[in-house]
């Protein structure tokens, strides 16, 4: 657009289209912020507690045992895939309040811990995390099917890609079941699914929100 067609706009206008722009910068904050929450959960719940161990920790480590800078990118990766296909689904979807969406944060975080508190024994974690799952699908009150298919997805390709890293070497699970992987990896990427469709609709909401008072 030439300098003297943008001037012929209404200032509304124009602001409405930069203030759209920098609404979006919430989503890179957003995954950077997944990223951060998944690295601390993977030093202090996985490595600390012995449920997994890196071939070479010393890289960009500032956690003990864990290649911290590595790992974070590698939650990147994840959180904006997360990001990317949450967005395309759940944009539309009614936003919750931010204390659900920060309290399924903090449940996936707190489900994080038990898989490295209870690590010996593994089909109880199973059970217990898809009885769970279950349990927090039905406090969604729209849309479960979509809910429903996100987190399966998650919870299939999740324990696809750490076993794909497994394979590489690049870490190793001390106990594994399927593609290198404990039998409950999976059921966690089911709850991750959750904590993403509660949170996605809320940083959807600001940036709108933030447009239209532009």
């Amino acid at each position: 657009m030439t300098e003297a067609r943008a001037q012929d706009l209404p200032s509304t206008v124009r602001e409405n289209r930069s203030s759209g722009v920098s609404g979006f910068l919430l989503y890179p904050l957003y995954i950077a912020a997944m990223a951060a929450l998944l690295t601390l959960c993977d030093g202090l719940s996985h490595v600390r507690l012995n449920v997994l161990s890196y071939t070479h920790p010393e890289r960009w480590s500032l956690l003990a045992g864990q290649p911290t800078g590595e790992v974070f990118i590698g939650f990147l990766r994840i959180g904006a895939f997360c990001t990317a296909t949450g967005w395309a689904i759940f944009r539309h979807y009614p936003a919750r309040s931010v204390v659900q969406g920060v309290g399924s944060s903090l449940a996936f975080a707190a489900l994080y811990l038990a898989s490295g508190i209870f690590k010996d024994y593994p089909m109880s974690l199973h059970v217990a995390f898809m009885v769970t799952w279950a349990a927090h699908l039905l406090t969604f009150e729209h849309d479960r099917i979509r809910l429903l298919l996100f987190s399966l997805l998650l919870g299939l390709l999740g324990p696809s890609f750490e076993g794909y890293f497994v394979e590489q070497g690049f870490f190793a699970y001390k106990v594994s079941h399927a593609y290198h992987v404990p039998v409950w990896l999976g059921d966690l990427y089911l709850h991750g699914g959750l904590a993403v469709a509660a949170t996605i609709s809320i940083v959807e909401r600001w940036r709108v929100a933030g447009f239209k008072r532009g």
